[in-house]
């Protein structure tokens, strides 16, 4: 991680030096501020607060889809075949499993959704509504936990197998933000700040904690003993209707940068920093205790659910030996984030170039460092490449193409070009879109 931290500093004093030597030739007319210019520096387009309204419209409308998967060893295909539940073959389960050393990690991120913003010209500022679909998963788990459900216990005869400190986490809800963006001009500096308000309304949650938790198989396989301590929360398995209201929240983003024009920009954004609450319907299932069972197989801990334990065909003396179901409510916090970027225009504002830190809120999680270059061919036209590493993933070489026009823009790109060509051989892949229209 020093490295890291030590790139993005060389970054920035080799662009200062840069900036010195440029700063004779731009023009006076370029010493006006560019609204195109700092559109595209976040690792990701769909940052809500990294765009800025044309010169001359007071409206815009937006699109986006974006998804993201990163891991330290699980394959791109799996985290795609387990969100479009299709099968996952059997050659990508051996390469993953090559790939594990002691622990798997891994996370990923579905968006789609629109976005509407308004130019009020008395407040000189904008205001924006949006509504967004999102689906964020989340596992930290051991290479023995990551055997057990791929190949089945028969591997773990006469062993244990340890599925101490599993950590998984699915969510998946609906969100609607309102907000507001604005920028005071101080002369030779700017500041820019924004601010988003947001109510969740949850459609699908899981949470599986374990502690000190064991397998044991015997060697003939007809016993097996678990070794638990095991909490298992889970509400709203499928949508409900809005009134229902089974799983509530709320979260808030936020926004702040300094720039001096065309120069420089430093931004920092804390997004999703939420909380939610499921009040209406939940079940829990929690214990610490050992149970032996007598010639079963262990259920598919894929689709796990509210229902795993209670379709499990045993008597009643071993089924009192299973965690207790409960219908408590419960709260999680949502996994927030927060980014620093600082950007710097050169060769009068045709080259861009960005260097990003990221940290999320998920265990063992890694602050992400990333550098960008936009390169605008046209003034209305950029092509971006990108190289980054940390979060769960090894390395991510990204590319991005925007182009605008009076009334229409969009941009493509991904963060994980290798994922996205390879994906059955990289641990990581990404892929974005947006595309709006100002008027």
């Amino acid at each position: 991680m020093r490295k890291i931290f030590l790139a993005v500093l060389i970054i920035c004093s080799y662009v200062f030096k840069l900036s010195a030597q440029d700063s004779t030739s731009i023009p006076p007319e370029k010493q006006e501020f560019n609204p195109l210019l700092y559109n595209n520096t976040s690792s990701s387009v769909n940052n809500i607060f990294n765009e800025d309204l044309r010169s001359g419209a007071n409206y815009r409308f937006t699109v986006i889809g974006d998804y993201a998967f990163n891991s330290d060893a699980v394959a791109a295909s799996l985290g795609y075949g387990i969100l479009f539940k299709q099968s996952i073959t059997r050659p990508v389960i051996d390469r993953i499993d090559k790939r594990i050393k002691n622990n798997v990690k891994f996370e990923d991120n579905l968006k789609t959704g629109v976005t509407f913003r308004a130019y009020l010209k008395k407040w000189d500022g904008t205001i924006f509504f949006s509504y967004n679909h999102r689906q964020m998963r989340n596992l930290m788990a051991t290479k023995e936990a990551f055997q057990t459900v791929f190949y089945g216990n028969a591997r773990f005869a006469g062993k244990t197998a340890d599925f101490s400190n599993l950590r998984f986490y699915n969510y998946i809800y609906n969100q609607y933000t309102a907000g507001v963006k604005k920028k005071l001009d101080y002369g030779t500096y700017q500041m820019e700040f924004g601010i988003g308000l947001s109510f969740i309304q949850m459609i699908n949650q899981q949470e599986i904690r374990t502690n000190q938790t064991s397998i044991y198989t015997a060697e003939d396989g007809d016993t097996i003993r678990i070794n638990y301590d095991l909490t298992f929360n889970t509400a709203n398995e499928g949508a409900t209707n809005f009134g229902d209201l089974n799983g509530i929240g709320g979260s808030g983003d936020m926004h702040l940068a300094f720039m001096n024009k065309n120069k420089w920009r430093l931004s920092l954004d804390v997004s999703d920093l939420g909380y939610v609450y499921f009040r209406k319907n939940p079940v829990n299932y929690s214990a610490a205790k050992t149970v032996e069972f007598m010639g079963i197989v262990i259920p598919d801990l894929l689709s796990f659910s509210r229902q795993t334990f209670d379709t499990l065909n045993l008597d009643s003396a071993v089924r009192s030996y299973l965690p207790t179901k409960t219908t408590n409510q419960y709260s999680l916090f949502m996994p927030f984030s927060v980014s620093l970027v600082f950007s710097k225009p050169l060769l009068n504002d045709r080259l861009v170039l960005s260097g990003g830190l990221q940290y999320r809120y998920l265990p063992k999680y890694n602050v992400y460092g990333y550098v960008k270059a936009n390169y605008f061919i046209k003034p209305d036209m950029a092509f971006s490449v990108s190289a980054g590493a940390g979060g769960y993933s090894l390395f991510n070489l990204g590319v991005e193409f925007a182009k605008s026009w009076k009334y229409f823009d969009f941009a493509l790109g991904t963060g994980n070009l290798i994922g996205l060509v390879a994906p059955s051989h990289y641990t990581g892949m990404g892929l974005y879109l947006r595309m709006g229209t100002s008027f």
